[in-house]
């Protein structure tokens, strides 16, 4: 970040909120079969310590119609200590999370309108025909409805240390809301569901994958305790450097009204490598 940052949150530990899911990124065994100290705290923790910095820059406007893209860099274990720190740009804002020694975990921006932050003429086209055959680039999964559970929903910010009220309690449209990485766990589970083909029991690729970037363009709070539908498609797949991703893209609707929409991305490391 080259300009002086205009904001910049207090250092916190945050916690590993998916430890128990034995042989994933998050489980320290293998984890560290990968090459890694520890198990990583899940990017949905990591995004949401990012968001204090979207609030400060730009208050409930960017609930009403904002977006963000963030990337994760490097890994946050347990017992690092990281913070946030936005500088502004001429679309909006940079936001990076990083730790005491400066070390860049997540590196993102974001801002307001509701326009996605990704480029679809890219699907596609950097080796997709040649990664994950089992998987088909705009596969839709069957639509699922959900409920944000309020219990759920503290724990995520409680433990990415953002203390922003309005996911607690009274908010400026009446009830708690829902923090938007919230929205990522959910789409991430409906693309576990047995029904839907599952890259992990797929070769080429060596598990367990982790994430690579989570974007999202949110056109209007969510409310915790609202039941809402999720629709979700495979929108690009192929091949970076080492690594071999997977991008799914997915719309949330209150009723007939879209409310969001967004992408997260996975990946692993080639089986090759």
């Amino acid at each position: 970040m080259t300009d002086p940052p205009f904001f910049e949150g207090i250092y916190r530990k945050l916690v590993n909120t998916a430890a128990e899911q034995k042989e994933s990124i998050h489980d320290d065994a293998q984890a560290q079969r990968l090459g890694f100290r520890g198990g990583f705290v899940p990017g949905s923790i990591v995004g949401t310590a990012a968001l204090p910095a979207i609030v400060a820059a730009f208050g409930k406007e960017w609930m009403e119609g904002g977006w963000y893209s963030f990337t994760f860099v490097s890994p946050v274990y347990i017992d690092d200590e990281v913070h946030e720190v936005a500088g502004r740009t001429p679309d909006g804002i940079a936001i990076q999370v990083v730790d005491r020694s400066g070390r860049l975990c997540c590196n993102g921006r974001a801002g307001l309108g509701a326009t996605i932050p990704w480029n679809p003429s890219e699907d596609g086209a950097h080796g997709a025909e040649g990664v994950l055959p089992e998987v088909s680039l705009g596969f839709e999964f069957l639509p699922h409805e959900f409920t944000p559970e309020p219990d759920l929903c503290q724990a995520t910010v409680r433990s990415a240390g953002d203390t922003t009220p309005w996911y607690a309690g009274g908010s400026p449209w009446g009830g708690p809301i829902v923090p938007p990485e919230q929205l990522h766990v959910v789409a991430l589970h409906l693309m576990r569901e047995p029904r839907q083909p599952r890259p992990g029991r797929m070769e080429g690729i060596r598990e367990p994958g982790m994430w690579a970037q989570h974007d999202l363009a949110i056109e209007g709070p969510l409310f915790q305790d609202r039941t809402y539908t999720v629709k979700e498609r495979v929108a690009d797949k192929g091949r970076s450097g080492r690594t071999i991703y997977l991008t799914y893209e997915f719309e949330v609707f209150d009723g007939a009204r879209r409310v969001a929409r967004g992408r997260h991305k996975a990946k692993w490391l080639a089986a090759s490598e």
